[in-house]
């Protein structure tokens, strides 16, 4: 038996029930396509994995920069500690 072709307006209200939180199992019902179907649809619609590393590399030279960043507040926030440290005395 040949399967059903599920139309892009059909594929679009998926994408948007699934965004919207509505779990898998209920956007499959409601729209009267397989769970399967459900799911490929939404991960067509994901990045590829090409794609997801090179937004993984724009967060970890961000997350890099936060670092050095508070590794120099630190910095400066020991000295001052220690000057406090020296003035008491």
């Amino acid at each position: 038996m040949a399967r059903k072709k599920i139309n892009e307006t059909i594929r679009q209200k998926v994408i948007k029930a699934h965004e919207s939180g509505q779990s898998m199992r209920k956007i499959a019902k409601e729209f009267s396509i397989g769970l399967a179907s459900v799911h490929r649809i939404i991960k067509e619609k994901e990045p590829q994995k090409g794609q997801k590393k090179g937004a993984k590399k724009e967060v970890n030279i961000e997350r890099q920069r936060r670092i050095q960043e508070l590794e120099k507040r630190i910095a400066e926030l020991e000295k001052k500690i220690t000057n406090l440290g020296v003035k008491k005395r």
